[in-house]
């Protein structure tokens, strides 16, 4: 296989373990990519700080999208910036016809710089995600922040699937939301902070097609980056819907699916 200009990959569930850590082989692999003129991209649900805080991580990146698109982060000069937000006003519409549609739900607003929620279950299961700013369940979320990268609803007891069917056929111009198999979360991001197409955005400024790009995922947010690169690779135990978007399959993140890839592609073996 040609090597590619950019190596794109998703990071919980693709690249990290599941102890949210980078194995030494993937750094060595992707440290490897950038030696020989590629760039590296995470492109990821986590918000920034949940990517540039894994030390091993941050080094051998030479960007993060986050939020699912709606943030991109600039490693050498450490900014982030909102791209693509929800407008307020549709959030405020959106969180009201959650709250109807899923009795028991849990709220948070992420802005790209910190997190407003109105109960500490939101922290489960999630790392590096500080700060948080706890609100009273009374208390005006959407209001609270000044701007929405996304909204973030889970239900206790529940799984992402199943939220998703409760609230499929709520349609709201703008907003898209994604959901993660059994984790009891949904997301909602503006419509165009898609994987897909914030990556292609980010390559179109440099100049770069998709028939340059690999691409690596394994969950629903993963399909349109998965489709849009002119190679990609789920891997093994990815959503259905990854699976049948990628061009190819890897091994799983446990086995470091993402190095044996590029290992292969730029003949480190």
């Amino acid at each position: 296989m040609p090597a590619p200009k950019v190596i794109a990959t998703d990071l919980d569930g693709t690249l990290l373990g599941r102890d949210g850590r980078l194995s030494t082989r993937n750094q060595k692999a992707l440290q490897s990519a950038r030696e020989h003129g590629v760039l590296t991209v995470a492109v990821t649900a986590r918000p920034p700080r949940a990517a540039y805080r894994i030390p091993e991580l941050a080094p051998v990146l030479d960007a993060a999208i986050c939020c699912n698109g709606a943030v991109v982060y600039d490693t050498a000069s450490q900014t982030a910036e909102l791209l693509r937000p929800v407008p307020l006003p549709v959030a405020r519409d959106l969180h009201g016809r959650l709250r109807a549609a899923l009795p028991g739900a849990v709220f948070a607003v992420e802005t790209g710089e910190r997190r407003f929620t109105q109960s500490t279950f939101h922290q489960v299961g999630v790392l590096l995600n500080d700060p948080w700013i706890l609100l009273d369940p009374d208390d005006d979320l959407i209001g609270a922040a000044d701007a929405v990268a996304e909204l973030v609803v889970r239900v206790p007891g529940s799984t992402g699937e199943a939220m998703y069917e409760a609230v499929r056929d709520i349609d709201l111009p703008g907003v898209k939301l994604w959901h993660w198999g059994s984790f009891p979360e949904i997301e909602c991001t503006a419509a165009e902070a898609a994987k897909g197409a914030a990556l292609a955005a980010w390559c179109v400024d440099r100049g770069i097609g998709a028939e340059d790009v690999i691409a690596f995922g394994d969950m629903p947010n993963d399909v349109s980056m998965l489709a849009w690169a002119g190679r990609s690779f789920a891997v093994a135990g990815a959503h259905p819907d990854a699976a049948a978007a990628a061009t190819g399959r890897t091994g799983p993140a446990a086995e470091d699916g993402v190095a044996q890839i590029i290992e292969a592609v730029l003949d480190l073996t």
